[in-house]
């Protein structure tokens, strides 16, 4: 499940609706996903308090508002009580499945879990099968290939945490498996486990997969791995626009996808640099700082500049910090230097699993 599905909120109707949503809240937590329970005034029971370490919050507004405010501020959104509540609720606010929070349903007794929206992408089937394990419930789950046993190819993407290139072709390529036609996978970086049949490594076919950081695969659905460590330099208060022009410059021309980026990396002098930071939240990346003492440690060769060395305390910067940044990995650019704006690129040690269950 992604990261940001961790946080779910779950919504109940009629006072034996609020123990499920009691139950399925408190059981959550302790596997680590952040919940805030709500309910309509009125369905809560005198036994049905919440102990000290719960919280619940009476939703004033309708279900129809309250689920618009979900979708913006929620990974999961879990109703306890009929499925036409959350359908309703939700109509105007659906727009697709890679973008959408996962809806999950639940009858008031805890019989059955639905996942209804993002199933896959979402996360909603997985978390599904692991409320109704709380409940003792029973899971109900219509997806396609889930249900035919069949390799989803959205759900790996998830799993491996790849950036699908091309939507479209990703559900041709799940209607492909669904008729029984094999997949051409192809991949940069090595990956474990078990291969499905629906797969065929190393070998073309009508409909392919490409696990790649490069611009310049061949035809087929690229799935990208965050693995890029981008180090950067630069004069203070340099100009935000101008850092970016020369990173995404610099991607180009050494064949590799914005959607791989992992993390900038610089000196933490640079710590609260504008330029940096801008350029961090435009990649939606972390910011990675490092003392001189570190980037110093670090072994290598690399192109040390007494300037820099004078100002900083080492005498490269970009090309260090990239490295570390990667734990490892190696260089794939070294510093390259372009209006005052130094940038230097490292690949991280990267592997995909085929074992997610």
């Amino acid at each position: 499940m992604r990261e940001e599905n961790l946080r779910v909120a779950l919504i109940s109707f009629t006072a034996r609706g609020f123990q499920v949503n009691r139950l399925l809240q408190r059981e959550l937590k302790k596997r680590g996903y952040l919940c805030t329970s709500y309910e309509k005034r009125g369905s809560r029971s005198g036994k049905g308090d919440f102990g000290h370490q719960e919280t619940v919050v009476f939703a004033e507004e309708s279900v129809r508002e309250w689920t618009g405010k979900r979708f913006s501020d929620s990974g999961v959104l879990i109703f306890i009580g009929a499925v036409g509540i959350a359908v309703r609720s939700m109509a105007p606010w659906v727009k697709d499945k890679w973008t959408d929070p996962a809806v999950i349903a639940v009858d008031e007794a805890g019989t059955y879990v639905i996942p209804l929206l993002s199933g896959h992408g979402g996360g909603a089937n997985e978390l599904a099968v692991e409320a109704a394990k709380i409940l003792k419930g029973i899971p109900v789950i219509t997806t396609a290939t889930d249900i035919n046993g069949r390799f989803a190819v959205d759900v790996f993407a998830v799993k491996n945490g790849l950036s699908i290139m091309d939507k479209t072709l990703a559900k041709e390529i799940s209607a492909a498996v669904l008729e029984g036609s094999q997949v051409g996978m192809f991949s940069h970086y090595p990956i474990e486990g078990r291969m499905p049949g629906e797969l065929v490594s190393e070998e073309k076919r009508d409909n392919n997969i490409w696990i790649t950081r490069r611009r310049s695969e061949s035809p087929g659905l690229k799935l990208v791995p965050k693995v890029i460590h981008i180090g950067v330099g630069c004069r203070r208060d340099a100009d935000a626009g101008k850092i970016r022009t020369v990173v995404l410059k610099t991607l180009k021309d050494w064949d590799c996808l914005p959607e791989s980026v992992a993390a900038v990396a610089s000196i933490d002098r640079k710590r609260d640099e504008e330029g940096i930071l801008k350029l961090a939240e435009y990649f939606h990346v972390p910011f990675h700082t490092f003392s001189a003492r570190e980037l110093s440690e670090v072994m290598g060769r690399f192109e040390e500049s007494s300037f820099v060395a004078e100002v900083t305390g080492v005498g490269n910067v970009c090309e260090r910090a990239a490295f570390l940044s990667a734990k490892g990995g190696q260089i794939i650019c070294p510093k390259q230097i372009d209006s005052g704006v130094t940038v230097a690129l490292a690949e991280e040690n990267w592997k995909g699993t085929f074992e997610y269950g």
